[in-house]
């Protein structure tokens, strides 16, 4: 936000307007009364060496009278400019003091900042922005109304709004609407300090839109795309957001342990090992240990050979067995077959669960069966 009028500092030898007139008005008044003075002196010695006699009291008043107006006219114009550079004074220091209370009100909304994320993956016609938190307080109602985007019609520019992308089902497109973004580097399991827009358009450089939020004062403020921040006075409260509202899919939030040994695999590196029934039951879900059954291998072990002319050639061995596992148990299973020297290929599940692995030519087959 470009701010206006000069601190003191700023201005340096540089003076008020109403000082320099006052300046000028010293100077006028100094030089009526030295040129009085010596038109005074000039005159009477002038007149004196012609006739003294002309030189009587009557003379004398009446220079005294036209010094006493000189005087108070001096008087009158030296009040009246020190009057008017006290109020340009008076003034300067309230439009200061006001700029200094603006300033302290912009702290927080300074630190949103909005950038376009460069990315060497990215995709030119899917332009992405980030909208974070750089504050140490939540931001509230963190919205962009509007999303001006080029789009090569006659028209040029497509106005997007939430419920048009919403609408539209428009893939990867995403607007925020009532967003709240946590203090820096902090989260919860909803929210982040940061969200994103993302549009599609046939020119990201024309791109423009504004962001509009609350600080933690509750003052409500708008940003544009490059940084110009204006103040936004409004008598609404923060509207209410759903207890049940949902993180959108671009923001991140930090897996639980839990969630962790669910997915299995790598996800699980690092974490310590369950040891109480009551970590499995969290785990496995009272729901699954209720439909509990033992799982058992289905069908035969296939195994596809290889090229015949290249013995070199890894041949695949595909296990089928039921119920589907747990993402731990299969890393567990995959891991004894592992050990028969086997590589786990991949696999697929919905009612059972198969998986693949790549076989050397040198593993005897023949023994996985006792290992499945």
């Amino acid at each position: 936000m470009k701010r206006q009028g000069h601190s003191r500092v700023e201005a340096g030898s540089a003076r008020l307007p109403e000082e320099r007139q006052f300046k000028c008005v010293r100077i006028g008044v100094c030089v009526a009364v030295v040129l009085f003075t010596l038109a005074f002196v000039v005159l009477t010695v002038v007149k004196s060496s012609r006739s003294l006699q002309d030189i009587t009291s009557n003379w004398f008043v009446a220079w005294g009278t036209w010094a006493g107006g000189l005087g108070t006219a001096a008087a009158f114009l030296i009040a009246a400019f020190s009057i008017s550079v006290a109020s340009a004074h008076a003034r300067f220091d309230r439009r200061q003091a006001a700029e200094i209370r603006e300033d302290n009100d912009m702290a927080q909304a300074r630190l949103l900042i909005i950038y376009k994320v460069e990315d060497e993956n990215s995709t030119s016609s899917l332009a992405t922005y980030r909208i974070e938190n750089r504050s140490k307080d939540l931001f509230f109602d963190v919205t962009v109304p509007y999303v001006d985007s080029p789009d090569g019609s006659d028209a040029g520019i497509e106005r997007r709004t939430a419920d048009l992308v919403a609408q539209d089902n428009r893939l990867h497109e995403f607007i925020p609407t009532a967003e709240q973004l946590t203090p820096y580097r902090d989260h919860t399991d909803h929210e982040a300090w940061f969200t994103l827009v993302t549009v599609h358009t046939s020119d990201a450089s024309g791109i423009k839109f504004v962001v509009e939020y609350t600080d933690a004062r509750g003052q409500r403020w708008r940003q544009e795309l490059g940084g110009e921040i204006k103040r936004v006075h409004t008598t609404k409260a923060v509207p209410i957001r759903p207890p049940d509202r949902f993180q959108p899919p671009q923001q991140i939030s930090r897996l639980s342990d839990v969630e962790l040994w669910r997915m299995g695999g790598e996800f699980i590196d690092g974490l310590e090992p369950l040891e109480s029934d009551e970590e499995f039951l969290e785990v496995i879900e009272v729901s699954n240990v209720a439909r509990w059954k033992r799982i058992e291998r289905i069908e035969d072990i296939v195994v596809e050979p290889g090229d015949d002319d290249d013995q070199t050639i890894d041949r695949e061995v595909s296990v089928t067995f039921s119920p589907t596992a747990p993402p731990f148990w299969a890393a567990y299973f995959r891991g004894k077959l592992a050990e028969s020297g086997v590589r786990y290929a991949g696999g697929g599940y919905q009612y059972t669960q198969t998986d693949r692995f790549h076989c050397p030519p040198q593993v005897d087959t023949a023994g996985l069966g006792s290992v499945c």
